[in-house]
């Protein structure tokens, strides 16, 4: 006789088997399958980035759920992204593109996007190549629909999500949409308006926090963000209303903690001098900004400049309805000169304006062809020089502690010398603390004259 255990296992068995077959016989019915060319006339909206798009539809699927709808659409000839786009009918706004599936590999004219039986959606070049899949084929899909929140899902006989964008964030949060530690856990900016792809600045959401970083060759440099040793495993962007009325709404970032962890910090203690300029709430919710209207159609995207900025769709308006509804680096959060790109390549910010260009012969007037000094090939034995620039810091001083030290100037001189990749330095001479600077960026004016900037530049 077969003991409760051996009859139970074998009762799992049995289980998991009738489970796995009832998920491999279920298909897409035949006449709910599609396949879409990327060929035909381009759409005549206004729209971001000043690109031509296609509308993705069918006799059986349109795709769109208001605001929300599938397209193609192209800033350079011939390069096409499969994206999701928010925009309202009738409406001569500009409509903007909140989620991107293939931005670093875009496809020409005739490429297909097939939902098959097997319920697999992929993306073919018109070669053939599979350039982005959701690689759900015989996993149970039944159906494929885009959600009223923007959220394009798969989905099976039981009405579960086996695939959803909202997993799959590019550089935009919609409202709902989250980054998670066991996932998809960044945004990425595009490269600019014209080019897609993956730009130099992200935010990523891990064990020190929900932190801004500057790619510098491959090294992340910290710009922003919230530096938080174990800011949760999921933030999620919110548009909460104030009252039962819902009269006003706040813009938040929802955080969740799935279980307790323990994990490494940042360098420093944590300095704030750059910071935020009032409180941001607390209870699990970082507070973002109030609005005195639904604010329901909004969305959070980190840009090609780096700012993190929030857009609200507000119709009473005639004009430029998606408003930005808050933004990071501004004159009410953080501010806007600790931005790295505020001032381009190279300049000195002050009150949110870009005042010189520092030089070796001075402050010069600044403008947008203003560069950091061009040094002579690195181990060729050329020396390098420093100008000082009174009164200035760097947009890694409050999350580096300053830097290093104490030390003497001529230490922080010599260290700077000696890397390649130094570019200057900031020194306190109250502190003795020096900051090497990988990079330059905007330089941000500081009434403390003890903070002192050395830019190196070979004669």
């Amino acid at each position: 006789m077969a003991s409760p255990i051996s009859s139970l296992f074998l009762h799992f068995i049995f289980l998991s088997l009738f489970a796995l077959a009832t998920t491999a016989l279920a298909k897409v019915p035949a006449n709910q399958t599609f396949r879409f060319v990327n060929q035909g006339e381009f759409g005549d909206r206004i729209i971001e980035y000043d690109a031509s798009y296609r509308v993705i539809r069918n006799d059986v699927y349109t795709f769109l759920a208001i605001p929300f709808r599938l397209c193609f659409y192209n800033t350079t000839p011939d390069a096409f992204i499969f994206a999701i786009r928010a925009g309202f009918p009738n409406d001569e706004s500009l409509m903007r593109w909140v989620w991107d599936a293939n931005r670093n590999d875009p496809v020409r004219e005739n490429a297909t996007l097939t939902f098959g039986e097997d319920g697999n959606f992929v993306l073919a070049d018109a070669d053939g190549r599979v350039v982005w899949q959701t690689n759900t084929a015989n996993k149970g899909v039944t159906g494929i629909k885009l959600l009223t929140n923007g959220n394009l899902v798969l989905f099976d006989k039981n009405g579960k999500f086996v695939w959803q964008s909202f997993d799959y964030p590019t550089d935009t949060l919609l409202v709902g949409q989250s980054v998670k530690i066991n996932g998809r856990n960044k945004l990425v900016c595009r490269t600019s308006d014209m080019d897609g792809s993956d730009g130099p600045y992200s935010m990523i959401l891990d064990r020190n926090g929900f932190i801004m970083y500057l790619n510098n060759s491959g090294q992340l440099l910290i710009y922003g963000g919230w530096p938080i040793k174990d800011f949760g495993d999921i933030v999620t962007f919110d548009a909460v209303p104030e009252n039962d009325n819902a009269t006003a709404y706040e813009l938040v970032l929802r955080t969740t903690t799935l279980q307790a962890h323990q994990g490494g910090s940042l360098p420093g203690n944590g300095r704030r001098r750059l910071l935020q300029v009032r409180p941001i709430g607390g209870g699990g919710e970082k507070f973002l900004n109030k609005l005195n209207y639904n604010a329901t159609s909004s969305f959070l995207r980190l840009g090609s400049d780096g700012n993190l900025r929030a857009y609200t769709y507000y119709d009473p308006v005639s004009y430029l309805k998606w408003e930005e509804s808050f933004a990071f680096f501004s004159s009410y959060f953080v501010r806007e000169c600790a931005l790295p790109s505020k001032c381009g390549s190279f300049g000195l910010c002050d009150k949110r304006m870009c005042v010189a260009c520092p030089s070796p012969r001075g402050l010069l007037g600044w403008s947008e062809s203003c560069k950091p000094p061009k040094l002579a090939a690195c181990g060729k034995g050329a020396k390098v020089e420093y100008y000082k620039i009174v009164g200035v810091e760097h947009f890694l001083n409050p999350y580096l502690d300053d830097g290093e030290g104490p030390m003497k100037v001529e230490q922080c001189r010599d260290k700077c010398s000696r890397d390649c990749k130094c570019l200057g330095f900031i020194y306190k001479e109250d502190t003795f603390k020096c900051l090497t600077a990988p990079v330059l960026g905007t330089l941000i004016k500081n009434v403390n004259t003890t903070s002192v900037g050395y830019i190196k530049y070979t004669r």
